[in-house]
C-alpha cells in the first residue's frame, strides 16, 4: 500500500508546475485512434509530456528543447490569426486545445493554415520525439 501511495504522489509532483508553462497543447480523442496527449512548454525550454492513449510513450516524461525553438514557438503564437483555425466540425479528426497568454484555441489540425499549422506541426514533432 505504501508503495502505491508513493507512486501516485510522485506522479502528482511531476505535473504540479504546469501553471508556469508558456504554452500547453492537449490532443483529444477521435474515432480513428489518433494519439492522445498533453504537452506543456516552459520558458527555459523544459517540456512536460503526458502520453495518454495511442502513443509510443505513456505517462509523464520531462525533457528540454533548445531556447531558439522556444523563441520560434513564441513567434508562431504571437502571429496566429483567428482565420487560421478552420472549421471544427466532425468527429473523425481529434480536437486540439492550445492555451497560451490567457487565450485558448480549439482546432482540428487537418483544417489549420498559416502560423497555427506551422506551430501545430512543430509541437506534434516535439511530442512524437519524446
Amino acid at each position: 500500500m505504501t508503495l502505491l501511495t508513493s507512486y501516485f504522489v510522485s506522479k502528482k509532483e511531476d505535473l504540479k508546475n504546469t501553471r508556469d508553462a508558456i504554452l500547453s497543447l492537449s490532443r483529444g480523442k477521435s474515432l480513428n485512434g489518433s494519439p492522445v496527449f498533453d504537452l506543456w512548454i516552459y520558458r527555459n525550454g523544459q517540456i512536460t509530456y503526458n502520453g495518454i492513449e495511442n502513443v509510443e510513450k505513456v505517462g509523464i516524461h520531462n525533457t528540454y528543447i533548445p531556447l531558439d525553438i522556444v523563441k520560434k514557438i513564441n513567434d508562431y503564437v504571437s502571429n496566429i490569426s483567428p482565420l487560421e483555425t478552420g472549421d471544427t466540425k466532425g468527429r473523425d479528426n481529434p480536437l486540439t486545445i492550445l492555451k497560451y497568454n490567457n487565450r485558448k484555441i480549439v482546432f482540428q489540425s487537418s483544417k489549420t493554415k498559416g502560423n497555427l499549422q506551422e506551430l501545430n506541426a512543430l509541437l506534434e514533432y516535439i511530442a512524437s520525439s519524446i
